[in-house]
């Protein structure tokens, strides 16, 4: 059995676009891949990929413990690949923007996931006027965007450093609403084809298929 274990969240948005992400795996895969939440009890000797973006209490503890306790074994997911996860993000930027010089990626926090903010720091150069914000905690999103139009800056594109939807993108919807400028929202990495893609492909070097 193939299991991605994701935070989870009171958002249904959240849930459906887990369960989305996992349907989408499995027809990479060609196999069934259940969605899980951490929390939940995993099916006995599953191959379990956590669905996390930084190396955090979670990841650290929660998820080794989960796969013990379910005597599953743990392949390595998002986290534990930092600069792929930019490299996505700057070409889903790169695919969505249109005239804005100005793209913020934004992270739910930055300290939870230093690895990542580190390669979307080498990633955002590319553009000719970037920035790395967070939702929570310093050097936050609607800061940002405050001294950007104080600046004049009038296009910007929001790139979301986040795994799925629910309420932090959301919350970034909210933030291009009321920021008093053309502020584009994009999609967070589970809308990615190739992160689907990328997925299946941990699963399989695990399964020993590819």
């Amino acid at each position: 059995m193939h299991v991605m274990l994701a935070h989870g969240s009171s958002d249904q948005a959240c849930a459906q676009g887990l369960q989305q992400l996992a349907d989408r795996v499995a027809d990479h895969l060609g196999a069934p891949v259940q969605a899980a939440t951490l929390g939940e009890r995993l099916p006995p000797k599953a191959h379990v990929l956590p669905l996390l973006l930084g190396c955090g209490e979670h990841w650290q503890r929660d998820v080794p413990a989960m796969v013990r306790d379910a005597d599953a074994r743990l392949i390595a997911g998002p986290a534990e690949h930092p600069a792929l996860m930019a490299d996505m993000l700057q070409a889903m930027a790169m695919d969505r923007r249109e005239k804005q010089r100005a793209v913020l990626f934004a992270m739910y926090r930055l300290t939870s996931a230093e690895a990542l903010m580190a390669e979307l720091y080498r990633v955002s150069k590319r553009f000719s006027l970037p920035a790395i914000a967070a939702l929570h905690g310093v050097c936050d999103v609607a800061s940002v965007l405050q001294l950007w139009r104080h600046e004049g800056v009038q296009d910007v594109l929001i790139q979301p450093a986040l795994l799925l939807p629910g309420h932090s993108l959301a919350r970034l919807h909210e933030l291009a609403d009321s920021s008093g400028m053309n502020v584009v929202v994009g999609e967070p990495l589970a809308a990615c084809d190739a992160f689907a893609d990328w997925l299946a492909g941990c699963f399989r070097r695990n399964d020993g298929t590819v």
